[in-house]
């Protein structure tokens, strides 16, 4: 398993609150580039996705951790 992870900050477009999710394996844009998603790994060394729709998100970034 790559054991390269990244730190994911996502502005949201209706506040001046970023979330950030820790863990991340990948993240990319799907369904016509109208979806973000993003691999996260688990504590046992899986991973689970999770959407953002795009008209939720102002920008994002990945971070090396």
């Amino acid at each position: 398993m790559n054991d390269q992870r990244w730190t994911l900050k996502l502005y949201r477009d209706d506040s001046e609150t970023t979330v950030v999710f820790e863990n991340v394996k990948h993240a990319f844009m799907t369904a016509g580039n109208t979806v973000l998603t993003i691999a996260q790994y688990a504590d046992n060394g899986t991973h689970h996705y999770i959407n953002w729709p795009r008209e939720r998100i102002c920008w994002w970034r990945l971070e090396r951790e």
